[in-house]
This record gives structure tokens, sequence and C-alpha cells, in this order.
């Protein structure tokens, strides 16, 4: 078959999804040229060039100006990865093409020996599908890990709460984890944000003094840095999408505040990337979303009584 016939074949294919989804067909025929980008790289080798304990001893003595943002990033991510309770609340929206919009919300909970962690967002579209999953790993049982994919919501609104049931969880060994998520369980931020994946960022903000024992700066990566930085959590976007394939990335932006203890209190993202969407092709995806930290006793505790054990 010659280069041109196959063109042609690919052509009349777009144009047959066009009538039948009722797609732009400039739209779908440019986007089906696009390619995510490749990245040959493991997340070890991304942060191998970060010297993370020298940074953790150097801040004991030392203020939050007297770092890089990408530095006060690590040492706030090390102070958490380290912490032996907290509680993480993410919530937003994502925006998708045909004007579909989803609420979202993640928790990842660290108390008692566990780690649990709910992503949450009921479907508003039959292009869309909802997501009720929650992970369980349990630290006195290292190599396996608890998978709940399909929970059934309790509430969505005003608040989204799920209801888990253990006869419905898949228990992974610790490498069937890791190759369908590309990383470990106990992983809690979603983006890899090191020297080397923000070598080339488009933007880092200087450091802003909030008055109020709080600090912020904003990162912006797009391109190969942004494919680094997403390394793993690509996967977990083609997991709970139920998408055959990974996201390709467009553009990422956080606002990243932390407190003068070198401690995550907010951040922001604004994340665009497309997912390749049966009948429709790459279809575009907005999301907007914030994550915030609470290391005290009493909002764990809250927190936990909300969440709960699996029945």
């Amino acid at each position: 078959m010659t280069i041109k016939y196959k063109q042609t074949i690919s052509t009349l294919l777009v144009l047959l999804i066009a009538v039948v989804t009722g797609v732009s067909v400039g739209k779908i025929y440019v986007d089906s040229l696009e390619v995510a980008p490749i990245v040959a790289a493991s997340e070890e080798a991304l942060r191998a060039n970060d010297d993370v304990e020298a940074l953790v001893a150097r801040a004991k003595f030392s203020s939050v100006t007297s770092f890089t943002q990408v530095e006060l990033y690590l040492i706030a991510e090390h102070n958490l990865n380290n912490s032996p309770e907290f509680y993480k609340i993410m919530t937003g929206t994502v925006y998708a093409t045909l004007g579909i919009t989803q609420p979202m919300k993640g928790e990842r909970l660290k108390t008692n020996g566990k780690l649990i962690y709910n992503k949450l967002s009921p479907s508003t579209s039959s292009f869309a599908p909802a997501i009720c999953s929650r992970v369980i790993y349990d630290y006195a049982t290292p190599d396996e890990v608890t998978v709940i994919p399909t929970g059934t919501f309790a509430s969505t609104s005003p608040d989204l709460i799920g209801n888990f049931n253990s006869a419905d969880a898949d228990v992974y060994t610790l490498d069937e984890y890791r190759e369908t998520f590309n990383t470990f369980p106990t992983t809690v931020l979603p983006y890899i944000i090191t020297s080397i994946t923000c070598a080339d960022a488009d933007n880092i903000s200087e450091v802003t003094d909030n008055g109020d024992d709080t600090y912020s700066f904003s990162i912006s990566l797009s391109g190969s840095s942004l494919a680094m930085a997403g390394l793993y959590y690509a996967y977990e976007i083609r997991f709970s999408s139920g998408m055959s394939d990974l996201p390709s990335w467009t553009s990422m932006t956080m606002e990243v505040t932390i407190d003068s203890s070198f401690n995550f209190v907010e951040i922001s993202y604004n994340e665009t990337y497309r997912m390749n969407a049966p009948a429709i092709g790459m279809t575009p995806v907005t999301d907007e979303f914030v994550d915030r930290f609470y290391f005290d006793e009493e909002t764990i505790q809250q927190a936990y009584e909300a969440i709960g054990e699996v029945q």
C-alpha cells in the first residue's frame, strides 16, 4: 500500500468519524496528528542530581529566602513524605471537550500506619466516566497494596463522599502497582519537581513573603520538562480515566505556598493535556485543582473519622 493511499484512507476515516460525532473535521484531523512526548527516564534518574538530605539539614539553620524555589519544594516534599501523619485534600474541576465539567476531590491521609488515597469525581456526561477509587497502603505489609477501583457515592453535593467495600478490592504486589502507576504507593505529590525537570522551566517566579509566616512562588512547565515532571502522574490519569493511552501534556502552572517550617500549606494547579478519547480523538482537558495540607492532630483525626476504614 502506498503512502498516498494510506493517507487517503486515514482522511476518509476522519471524515466518517466527524459525520457520526459532529466534531469539526479540521480539529479532529489536526488532533489525530499529535504525538505525545516520550520520556526515556526513570523517577530515580530525575531525582538523582539533588542532595535532598543536605538541603533538609541546612534548612534547620537557614531561612526560607536562602533557598531556590526548587530547593524549597524539595525540602517541603521531604518533610511531607517523612511526616508520621498528614492530611492532604485536593478539590477542583475538570474541563473537557463538548462542554464537559466534573468536580474532583482527592484525599490522602497518613495515620495509624496506613496511607489512604481516595479519588472522587461523579460523571456529568456519558463521555466522561465517574471516578470513585481508593488505594490503601499498610506500612506493616510493605509488599502489598489494596486498590478498590470502583466504589459508590454516598454524596455528590455539597461534598463528594465515597463508600468502599473490601469485597471489591484488588490486592497488588508492589511490582504490580509500580507497573500500573509507574511509582510507589507512598508517592503523595503528582509532579516530579527537581533541578532536572525544572532546568528548562518556562517560568519560575520570585519567592514572595506573604507577611503571614508563609511564602509563595510559581513554576510553569511545558514540552519535555512537563513530560518528565508528569512521568508517573500520567499513569494515574490514564488509570482514572479508563483510557488506553497516556495523556499528551500541554502546559502546567503550579502556585506553591510553604510556611517558615518548610511545610507545604497549599499548591494550586492549572494543567492542560490531551486524551485519546474513543470516537473523538485527541481531546483537550484542563484541570484546575487546589491541594491543602494539614499536619495538626485535630484535623487528621477528623479526616480519619470522615474517611473511615473499608467495610
